[in-house]
């Protein structure tokens, strides 16, 4: 190694030797060589006749290239020997593994960052997760907001008392598909269930200040919904972003809530998927059984999920829209006639031909009036019923007079 170096410091002072005007004699080269050529306390002395550029593979051959070592005394006077440095790598303390593995558990965060947080803050466990916390916001908040792929999580009590659908948005379908995410949405919906949160429509923009309390899962109890989203971001690598919230509480009198959300992948975890609902209702005219009461809200929200209705009956239909409805219908059957047969529609025909429309219309929007979708046998082939009649024969079943529908949420990605 050091005949290798001496020759490539000989070619380069070689070069320079040539360049300057007082330096062109092949001594003065040899002489620049030398002073530079030192290992240890001994120098390499390279003699000059017919070594040029020859090839040098290794100390043993030295002797046939013409390389001989000396004393330093032949060329210098007696040096003082430097004692060789040896470079040494300042390390850290290592960190406990069992302290690793406490703020993994806590933060969720890889081995790797957990160990290198430990280190930044002295081993102290809560500096280390304000050190995570502050990397993962970091790196978040200069991401893209484009979160194109969703998933929905559903959490209801399990005696029937409220109930909370969450979407949860990020950027990837890969990352929808994760262990973690998917518990991440179900810890949500459990937030939203056990706590009303301050809403603006069904956008429930108050959860983003709500702590996420005993559904924090590895997560502090006090940590907050709208830092968890981008703790949870840091760890997963894309930025998470809060997308509908609903919440169903049971009305008053023997009221239950169910929930169902339809799968997105085959080996998801429960309750999680993209497409769901919450139903509550309540019996009048009785006290119906628990179980009876719940299968009943169970089917109700299947088909909800199926059906896709926007009201729950037709006295909840607002007016506005039911006029913009039938006239949207008015249009489209005059366009349909042509100019010369709209011109000579009779009124009361029209308006029979609207009322016609609109029972159509409601038997498409309104949960009530649609035709129930539940699984039937091969053998059974008679006419699916109308929700509300179903719901009458249900009641009877149970021993009440009626089973009402008081409120229903539906979301779909």
């Amino acid at each position: 190694r050091a005949l290798a170096q001496a020759r490539g410091r000989y070619f380069w002072f070689e070069s320079l030797a040539e360049q300057s005007a007082g330096q062109s004699s092949q001594n003065s080269q040899w002489a620049a060589m030398r002073s530079i050529c030192r290992l240890g306390n001994q120098f390499l002395h390279v003699q000059p006749a017919g070594v040029r550029r020859r090839h040098l593979t290794s100390a043993a051959a030295a002797p046939a290239c013409r390389f001989s070592r000396c004393s330093p005394s032949v060329l210098h006077p007696p040096l003082v020997a430097c004692a060789p440095q040896s470079r040494t790598l300042a390390s850290a303390a290592p960190v406990p593994a069992a302290l690793v593995k406490q703020l993994r558990d806590r933060t969720g965060a890889s081995m790797g960052k957990c160990r290198e947080a430990l280190g930044e803050e002295g081993g102290d466990l809560e500096k280390s997760v304000e050190w995570l916390r502050r990397r993962g916001v970091k790196s978040m908040e200069k991401r893209a907001t484009d979160a194109a792929e969703a998933l929905l999580g559903l959490s209801v009590a399990a005696d029937g008392s409220a109930g909370g659908l969450v979407e949860v948005r990020c950027e990837t379908d890969f990352v929808t598909r994760s262990d973690l995410f998917q518990a991440f949405c179900l810890g949500l919906a459990h937030v939203v269930e056990k706590r009303p949160v301050p809403a603006q429509g069904d956008a429930a923009e108050g959860l983003l200040h709500v702590p996420l309390g005993a559904s924090s899962g590895n997560l502090a109890a006090d940590t907050l919904v709208k830092t968890a989203l981008l703790e949870r971001g840091s760890v997963l690598g894309e930025k998470l972003v809060l997308g509908q919230a609903f919440r169903l509480a049971a009305p008053d009198g023997g009221g239950i809530v169910a929930g169902y959300v339809h799968p997105k992948f085959a080996d998801g975890q429960a309750n999680t998927g993209r497409m769901g609902s919450l139903v509550a209702i309540r019996p009048l005219g009785g006290t119906a059984d628990a179980e009876g009461l719940r299968a009943v809200a169970a089917l109700l929200a299947r088909h909800i999920v199926a059906a896709q209705p926007r009201y729950v009956s037709i006295a909840s239909v607002p007016v506005e829209v039911l006029q913009k409805e039938r006239e949207t219908m008015q249009a489209a059957h005059l366009e349909q006639l042509g100019p010369l047969k709209a011109g000579k529609v009779d009124d009361k025909v029209l308006a029979k031909v609207l009322d016609g429309k609109t029972q159509k219309w409601y038997s498409e929007s309104v949960l009530l009036c649609q035709e129930l979708i539940a699984a039937q046998s091969a053998a059974d082939d008679a006419k699916p019923l109308p929700v509300a009649e179903w719901l009458d024969a249900q009641a009877k079943a149970l021993g009440v007079e009626k089973i009402a529908i008081e409120d229903f949420r539906f979301a779909a990605l």
